[in-house]
């Protein structure tokens, strides 16, 4: 049975390697922070991880009953390591067509339109992705952080929004200063070993899969 350090740190580093994915929340932590300084981040942070504490909430009421079949377990352990081993090859694909993204120039009426907190709900609630990742790996990991019970999904919950709030957090600060996003070899790297991780990830949930069924 994995500890709560264990579900933890799984959870942040899947999540740390998936958030250089460019995206909507991505994007709007860019553009709050060019006007807002480096708080921005967390603000937006802090929406977006209101809106995965719902949804992990209501993904548990709607399997908790099927959480005690082994084989629902293996199933969904077996798709969502599908889904992050795709996930991880086509970021190491990627890897040669990233651009970089210059932060936007400093907009006041833009600022204060609507804040960073509402910013991160909408922007989440409003991309697909974000609900077939849920669907997918999020239900994955949600399974494997379950074998501890509540405190278990505490733990993946907590990693998560960790994750996030790192990754968005040192975005914000670095173009609050005026930096480039993507800054040339160095996050081309750190884009291909988060793809990387994934790959491993998923393969070691698809084995996962197999040892529920006895298979392995």
């Amino acid at each position: 049975m994995l500890s709560f350090l264990a579900i933890f740190w799984m959870s942040f580093l899947i999540g740390f390697s998936g958030a250089p994915v460019p995206g909507p929340v991505l994007t709007v932590t860019i553009k709050e922070a060019a006007t807002r300084c480096p708080r921005a981040g967390p603000l937006v942070v802090l929406g977006h991880g209101l809106a995965e504490i719902a949804i992990s909430v209501a993904l548990i009421l709607g399997i908790s009953s099927l959480l005690q079949d082994a084989r629902i377990k293996a199933i969904v352990a077996g798709i969502g390591g599908l889904f992050l081993v795709a996930m991880g090859i086509s970021m190491v694909l990627r890897v040669r067509s990233l651009s970089t993204i210059e932060p936007p120039k400093a907009s006041p009426r833009s600022a204060s339109s609507r804040t960073p907190v509402l910013l991160g709900i909408t922007t989440t609630l409003s991309n697909p992705y974000w609900f077939g990742w849920w669907g997918s790996i999020g239900a994955t990991l949600l399974v494997a952080s379950s074998s501890l019970g509540y405190l278990g999904i505490v733990a993946f919950v907590t990693g998560h929004i960790a994750s996030d709030l790192v990754w968005y957090t040192i975005v914000s600060f670095f173009v609050a200063l005026g930096l480039s996003y993507s800054k040339g070899l160095w996050y081309r790297i750190t884009f291909a070993v988060c793809g990387g991780f994934l790959v491993i990830a998923g393969i070691l949930f698809m084995r996962y899969s197999l040892t529920i069924t006895g298979k392995l």
